[in-house]
């Protein structure tokens, strides 16, 4: 498999950035690796944050046990972030993961130029 077909599926699949480091840029994989960390963290708190709530309430019987009841709360229950906030960093999460797809794909490219100007010179 060519290499920045190889790194583009790693930065797709593994984890947004992870095809940066088959394309030894290891520093642009630890950034989009830590914002991208950084961005799903706060967003599982935030999920955390608002499943306790709703457990809480359809354990003392203030909502039933109905799912559209439950996705309901799920917008109406107020949480550590704004709905806004929580957009934007669902939004840099994809940011970032698109980027890094197609900006290892790129990198692949230049270095598998780079490998095959460089063969055809040396006998």
């Amino acid at each position: 498999m060519k290499i920045a077909t190889k790194a583009a599926l790693f930065s797709a699949i593994v984890f947004p950035g992870a095809g940066y480091f088959i394309v030894e840029k290891r520093v642009r994989g630890a950034v989009a690796f830590a914002i991208t960390l950084a961005a799903l963290s706060v967003l599982m708190v935030e999920a955390y944050h608002k499943a306790q709530i709703i457990a809480e309430k359809i354990v003392y019987g203030v909502i039933p046990l109905d799912i559209q009841v439950i996705r309901e709360q799920i917008v109406l229950t107020p949480g550590h972030l704004s709905p806004e906030t929580a957009t934007y960093l669902s939004f840099i999460v994809g940011a970032v993961w698109l980027v890094g797809i197609v900006d290892c794909y790129r990198i692949g490219l230049a270095q598998q130029r780079i490998t095959s100007v460089s063969n055809k010179t040396c006998p």
